[in-house]
């Protein structure tokens, strides 16, 4: 009897395990149909059914038979778990489309997919294209010939497809379907799967357009259908930015439209046409653009120009009181206080508008020659970066009164800052202009953008718009003796005022040197802090003599800061990354051995939350000091392809899917990490590791 009861228990527990076995692995099961699948209510023939973890693939016909030299259609369809979802053509930021490869003795010719419209998933900070719950990928197909002496026709589709939600589970499946040869096939049953599913495709008329690109942009104009909510969906997946979002600007007749779509990072295109799925939701078309080689296209109407060149004034307006810009401006303004003399301060003006004509022609000249560049394309040189640096801790100096009294050195800061002739209005001026740059783009993106993709014309009319707003306040207070009445009257506070405009100066260099570091590395930094703070106390130096001594001093505070400037800049092409190997298991094995802390991370380029720890976790600057220490090692798993030893890996851990992360202190102890992470998790699981490995030493 006791035999016997645990006969039954074996029995039991098989049963129940059994189940969990087959949902991790990785293959899908192929069974015949069973009423226990979901798909059984959509699929009433004799096929077979594929089954993964969270996910049900089938293999149908529209027809019920074939017939020699007709197109017919047949469909994968897929069902997804609530939540989860498969792709479209095009993933998005991450994830990878169904893919099937087609096998039959008979000779046949296989069409590629008719893809539905995908919904757009976004997936904390990025964005991909497709499909929840039931989906039918239908595919056209031609029998040419027959085998002989067979009355039905063989199908066989090796099936692979990637099913995600916070996690992404990949799976393979292989579906067979049998077709006996007709003169007449008919609808078969699950003909009004396929009717159902052509109203889901994009419309047969194709759309033609335009594309132009800069350095942040690609701008695509064409003629709309219809009014309504569009999208444009890429064919692929480093043209754009997938969750940017995109600026539709339309013409006065509200058809034509223009498209101002961020870059990829990974942007590749060279000339070449590029397709797209122009959808709202409900209904699409296909769009082919083509690269624009004659005119460029005028991204919007008048009233949109306008509308850009207001926003380009207000711009103006509010750069005078950005943190780079209002101690030049407010030392002017001490300047007309202290003088009341209002003559020559055209000259302001015309350096502000002067300086953005320059970088108008500037930008125009390098488009008409084929480079690709936008705003602030002048900060992308680390060496500028440090010519900035340098420039505003010269002024704060100079705000301290340290300015080296050699070589008319201080006599040409008294001229920038309070002289009263034309040239010295003119300069304030073109200076003010040079220390307002970094911080025109953040809050101008769309104005600026537009100049960027605009014909030449529109390009110099917002830069004239964003001149005129920031030249405006001071232009008044010089001109109107009633805007100078409202300034303080002049006193022993404004040098202690001016003396405190040195801080935001030096807050900007902060920022600037933070900009260098993310375009150089730690040592390219290290140069640059260097350099600024030897370039500070020669000129302080400097300051406290006269003749030779200054003279020698300034130059050598010069030289310094070229020097170092050139060589910070020089590490840009060898930026630190985190040090990283490929993960294997006797890699692991002889790293355990070794009493190491090892930081294991199973990842896939279709992943969405591994690319999402990626760039919010492993990206952080603490978190890669730490994995660059002596004793910390870092593992990589890649599964973006089949991979039978990070597949053998994940199944110990009794996963079915990417990411995982585990943390080993050498042969002590292991912690498997949450999917999504933090820098603070994984910093405070190798602090611990590293802790259990000396208290083991002890």
């Amino acid at each position: 009897m006791t035999r016997f009861l645990s006969l039954k228990l074996c029995l039991v527990a098989i049963l129940l395990v059994s189940p969990l076995l087959l949902f991790n692995k990785a293959d899908a099961q192929v069974t015949q149909t069973s009423h226990d699948f979901n798909l059984s209510t959509y699929v009433t023939n004799t096929i077979q059914l594929g089954r993964g973890p969270h996910i049900e693939v089938a293999l149908v016909s529209e027809l019920d038979g074939a017939k020699i030299g007709q197109e017919q259609w047949l469909g994968i369809l897929l069902s997804t778990e609530k939540h989860w979802h498969t792709y479209w053509r095009n993933a998005g930021d991450s994830g990878e489309p169904p893919t099937v490869n087609w096998q039959s003795p008979s000779d046949i010719t296989f069409g590629e997919f008719h893809w539905p419209i995908p919904t757009q998933i976004p997936v904390a900070h990025l964005t991909n294209y497709g499909y929840e719950g039931k989906t039918l990928l239908m595919v056209p197909f031609t029998i040419n010939n027959l085998v002989p002496e067979v009355s039905q026709v063989s199908i066989t589709a090796d099936l692979s497809w990637l099913v995600c939600k916070e996690d992404c589970i990949p799976g393979w499946a292989t579906l067979s379907i049998e077709l006996p040869v007709l003169d007449s096939p008919k609808v078969a049953t699950n003909g009004q799967l396929f009717e159902q599913t052509r109203k889901l495709l994009p419309q047969p008329e194709k759309l033609s357009a335009l594309y132009e690109v800069t350095d942040q942009f690609l701008t695509l104009s064409l003629e709309l259908p219809s009014k309504s909510n569009w999208q444009l969906l890429p064919f692929r997946s480093d043209l754009i930015q997938h969750s940017a979002q995109q600026q539709w600007l339309t013409e006065p007749d509200d058809v034509k439209t223009n498209v101002l779509l961020q870059k990829s990072d990974y942007f590749s295109v060279e000339n070449e046409p590029t397709d797209w799925l122009l959808t709202d939701g409900k209904k699409g078309y296909y769009v082919q653009a083509t690269v624009n080689t004659t005119n460029p296209p005028i991204p919007h109407g008048q009233a949109s120009i306008w509308l850009m060149v207001l926003f380009a004034f207000i711009g103006g307006l509010i750069l005078n009181i950005m943190p780079c810009v209002l101690p030049v401006l407010s030392l002017k303004a001490m300047s007309v206080t202290s003088s009341g003399d209002n003559k020559n301060h055209w000259g302001y003006l015309i350096g502000i508008m002067v300086s953005f004509g320059l970088f108008a022609t500037l930008i125009i000249t390098l488009k008409a020659s084929g480079n690709a560049i936008g705003w602030g394309f002048h900060l992308q040189e680390p060496l500028v970066i440090a010519f900035l640096a340098f420039l505003f801790v010269f002024i704060a100096l100079m705000l301290w009164d340290l300015v080296p009294n050699v070589a008319g050195i201080s006599g040409l800061g008294q001229n920038l800052t309070q002289g009263d002739s034309f040239t010295s209005s003119f300069f304030t001026g073109v200076l003010a202009v040079i220390v307002a740059s970094p911080c025109t783009a953040p809050f101008m993106a769309t104005a600026l953008g537009v100049a960027m993709v605009s014909p030449a014309y529109v390009t110099f009319l917002i830069f004239a718009a964003l001149g005129l707003g920031f030249a405006l306040p001071m232009t008044l207070l010089s001109l109107s003796p009633r805007f100078a009445r409202l300034l303080p009257k002049p006193g022993a506070w404004m040098n202690t005022f001016k003396h405190f405009l040195a801080f935001p100066m030096l807050a900007t260099v902060i920022w600037l040197i933070w900009v260098f570091l993310g375009q150089t590395n730690s040592l390219g930094q290290l140069w640059l802090l260097t350099g600024l703070l030897s370039f500070a106390f020669c000129f302080w130096l400097a300051s406290l003599y006269v003749g030779k001594k200054a003279l020698l001093a300034t130059i050598f505070g010069l030289f310094v800061a070229f020097y170092t400037s050139i060589k910070g800049s020089e590490l840009a092409t060898t930026a630190q990354v985190i040090t990283q190997s490929s993960f294997s298991e006797q890699k692991l094995a002889n790293m355990r051995n070794n009493n190491q802390v090892i930081v294991v991370n199973m990842t896939a380029d279709w992943c969405i939350t591994c690319k999402v720890n990626e760039q919010v976790a492993f990206s952080d600057e603490t978190l890669q000091a730490v994995l660059a220490q002596e004793n910390v090692q870092y593992l990589v798993g890649d599964w973006t392809n089949k991979n039978q030893e990070i597949l053998d890996y994940l199944t110990r851990y009794q996963r079915s899917g990417v990411p995982l992360y585990v943390v080993y202190a050498g042969n002590q102890s292991e912690q498997v990490l949450p999917q999504v992470l933090t820098s603070d998790i994984v910093i405070n699981a190798i602090q611990q590791a590293q802790q259990e490995l000396n208290n083991a030493t002890l």
